[in-house]
């Protein structure tokens, strides 16, 4: 199903003043309770003009149901969300004036070309500009496909598509739900390669996923959750660089002597011996000082490597292990 503006919004709200960024949608105390189950607990997120909160956990946290709560779709238990400062229960036409969303699989009739497809729905939003329909198959890259039948596309093309669709009538808000679902690595890759575009255009991008190497490429802030808690919220290189380590190796030497010395160096918070080489928890401007106290001692390093935890990494150390699948 997609959801998508029937307003020009960024020209009507204005998604930046004097080019600052601009807070779009916000979440407090956000909670879904079904019967015993708490789907969503006391949710607090969100989204600027010109970014890409990645909405991160597990399948099951409660991403889909703080999104169908963002679109007015289920009613909160308590709790507010506000789009532009409104609430989207009470003031129904802020989410068709402002958010665009794909959630699950986009519609098509599929004997049509893709430009008509976007046609038509342009037709039944109104108010699409002149021009839009080639600008937005431009961005999704289906130009050169644009005249081939919808039911001939892969499914990252259709999925592409879907977010044209949802462009149309320029939402300040887009909400992409799992958007790579069920594609193959190249459809994957598609969709990533548009998300960070929607930001640079000035949208606010909330991108749903459980897919933690998608959210790392393209997200500029992530919001992880777990059983509808939120656990954890930053910046992607932010999260990184707290799992900046180095990678010592030094042949022919008594790795636990060595791991003694370099724990004097100052910026070294933590020394581990792993597979035959020493983990160290230091910034990688430690290495020279890491080097030099072990030649000191007569200890030479074979490599001193700097390493960075990935976002799945850092979400496996979060959740204990769970997985995010």
């Amino acid at each position: 199903m997609s959801v998508a503006a029937t307003a020009p919004i960024a020209a009507a709200l204005g998604t930046r003043q004097n080019g600052a960024s601009v807070t779009v949608l916000e979440t407090h105390d956000l909670t879904k309770r079904f019967k015993q189950l708490t789907a969503v607990d006391h949710l607090d997120l969100n989204v600027r003009s010109g970014e890409v909160l990645g909405f991160l956990g597990p399948n099951g946290a409660g991403k889909s149901t703080t999104v169908g709560m963002i679109l007015g779709l289920i009613r909160p238990t308590s709790g507010t969300v506000r789009l532009f400062g409104k609430d989207p229960l009470t003031q129904h036409e802020i989410v068709s004036k402002s958010v665009g969303a794909i959630i699950e699989n986009p519609a098509f009739y599929p004997y049509l070309s893709g430009r008509d497809n976007l046609l038509a729905h342009a037709k039944m939003l109104g108010g699409v500009p002149k021009g839009r329909l080639d600008e937005l198959l431009t961005l999704v890259g289906l130009r050169d496909r644009a005249k081939d039948k919808f039911k001939t596309y892969s499914l990252g093309m259709k999925q592409r598509l879907g977010i044209a669709s949802t462009l149309l009538n320029d939402p300040a808000l887009v909400i992409l739900d799992e958007p790579t679902n069920g594609l193959d690595p190249a459809g994957q890759r598609e969709i990533r390669e548009i998300i960070p575009n929607l930001a640079d255009q000035g949208h606010a991008v909330l991108l749903a996923s459980h897919m933690l190497h998608e959210v790392e490429q393209v997200c500029d802030r992530v919001a992880i959750v777990r059983k509808g808690k939120l656990i954890e919220e930053g910046e992607v290189q932010e999260m990184l660089r707290r799992g900046e380590h180095l990678e010592v190796t030094i042949p022919d030497a008594d790795l636990r002597q060595a791991a003694a010395l370099v724990e004097q160096v100052p910026g070294v918070s933590q020394v581990t011996v792993e597979n035959g080489r020493l983990r160290i928890a230091a910034p990688e401007r430690a290495g020279a000082d890491i080097n030099r106290q072990l030649a000191t001692h007569g200890l030479f390093a074979g490599s001193i490597t700097p390493r960075h935890n990935s976002l799945e990494e850092f979400f496996l150390e979060l959740t204990e292990g769970e997985t995010s699948s």
